[in-house]
């Protein structure tokens, strides 16, 4: 088939339609223009005794497109499914059942220009191998129903350069099974509507470089 013969399409026009050019080699169905053998066009291409497609079922459940290099789209009505896969490994499957399984061997990037919102009915679960990094440009704003559990393997670290307020309506406990040290170099205040009590198992120190009072 040379360059200007021509090949029908399900859809043409200006930057829209179907573009699916037979490769060489495939066997094709050729018409003419008014019956002039000067003039053909390809009608389309046909598979024969010696090319199937590898997609054909019994009941003509499976409808599919799958380019030379292995990139496919694959329809299946039987399943209600809808399958699509890259050279690479890239993978999208619709499963007919409500379900969407994405698969990237490498990286997946994903841009949102404006907003972005996720929202999950039940359960959400985040698994990472190494590491993951967060950045608001703003505010980060995070309202938990119940109890939030955090835990830690090695240190723990938390930069404030403004104020920090913790609001508490019911107790806090902190326990350290080593050294607990707190230090400020602008004072440190404690304030208690009821009794303030300090309990040691040994001797109990205050030291200062000026003058204590105790009121």
């Amino acid at each position: 088939m040379k360059g200007d013969t021509l090949k029908k399409q399900l859809s043409t026009g200006a930057g829209k339609g179907f573009h699916f050019i037979p490769e060489i080699g495939e066997e094709v169905l050729v018409g003419f223009e008014s019956g002039n053998a000067e003039k053909p066009f390809v009608l389309g291409t046909h598979y024969n005794g010696s090319e199937t497609s590898g997609y054909h079922t019994s009941g003509n459940d499976v409808k599919a497109i799958h380019t030379r290099s292995g990139t496919k789209i694959i329809l299946n009505d039987a399943q209600g499914s809808v399958f699509i896969e890259d050279p690479s490994g890239n993978t999208w499957t619709m499963d007919g059942h409500g379900n969407i399984n994405v698969n990237a061997p490498k990286n997946m990037i994903i841009t949102a220009g404006e907003d972005m919102i996720i929202n999950v009915g039940k359960n959400m679960s985040t698994t990472v191998g190494m590491n993951i990094s967060e950045s608001a440009g703003i505010n980060k704003n995070e309202t938990i129903g119940a109890m939030k559990n955090t835990t830690v393997a090695m240190d723990m670290m938390t930069i404030v350069t403004g104020k920090l307020t913790e609001v508490i309506q019911g107790d806090k406990e902190i326990q350290t099974e080593k050294k607990y040290d707190v230090n400020s170099q602008n004072g440190i205040t404690y304030s208690s509507d009821g009794e303030v009590n300090k309990h040691s198992k040994k001797e109990v120190k205050l030291n200062s470089a000026d003058k204590s009072k105790q009121d």
